[in-house]
């Protein structure tokens, strides 16, 4: 998997998204192995808050690893807010972005933001770690990731937007490598501190959240499901 990580030794600032869940929280660890004195920017989105206020923490404790397991890095990060009224979940593709693509309002802001990060940090290269749904399973997944790759849709994993290099080195790749690379690179700890769920429990909410208390997973939602058969898979 490292060899289409598209990684430039030239490169002196570096961006990843990272949200607290498994596949980007690999990415960011390829990305360290790969640094010698390269600048590291995480970007991050603090979402739900008030259904699943967890997210910020569950992501502060995969950054928390990455300060810990790297210090020699020099690690930024910048956090980004996005209302609950503009999520997928709650409206649907209501928008039309600049690109004139149908999008909802997390698209918008997440595009966006990222782009603001990278231009303003003069930021070489951006990284994001969207994987594909399974194959030959019982659940769905996300219509957007279900394509297979072609000689015409290289870009989806290489491309240069704004004058920065944007990769997406797992576009193609099946949740089960990832679980496979984190065998492979020793790195289950860094595992067990990511999260997948995206259920919403009735009895925890941002009212009575406790940060020290853990948070149960649904079980039900595909990003569950996903995990659970790429565990299987692996």
């Amino acid at each position: 998997m490292e060899q289409n990580l598209y990684f430039d030794s030239s490169w002196n600032k570096i961006a990843v998204s990272i949200s607290g869940g498994a596949d980007s929280a690999l990415l960011s660890y390829l990305i360290c192995k790969n640094i010698t004195d390269q600048e590291l920017h995480f970007i991050n989105h603090i979402r739900c808050w008030k259904t699943k206020p967890w997210q910020k923490d569950d992501a502060d404790r995969v950054l928390d690893w990455f300060r810990n397991r790297f210090p020699q890095i020099s690690q930024q990060v910048h956090r980004n807010f996005i209302p609950p009224e503009m999520e997928w979940a709650d409206k649907g593709p209501t928008m039309t972005d600049e690109y004139n693509k149908k999008v909802s309002g997390d698209n918008i802001e997440i595009r966006a933001f990222s782009e603001y990060i990278c231009y303003t940090n003069n930021i070489d290269a951006y990284y994001n770690a969207v994987t594909k749904n399974p194959s030959e399973t019982t659940f769905s997944g996300m219509p957007t990731r279900n394509l297979e790759k072609t000689n015409k849709n290289t870009h989806l994993e290489y491309m240069m937007h704004l004058g920065k290099e944007v990769i997406h080195p797992f576009r193609f790749i099946e949740k089960n490598q990832i679980i496979k690379e984190y065998k492979k690179h020793g790195i289950l700890d860094l595992l067990e501190l990511t999260r997948s769920c995206e259920g919403v429990f009735s009895n925890i909410n941002y009212e009575n959240y406790d940060p020290s208390l853990p948070v149960p997973v649904c079980g039900e939602c595909f990003w569950c499901k996903e995990r659970e058969w790429a565990i299987d898979n692996s």
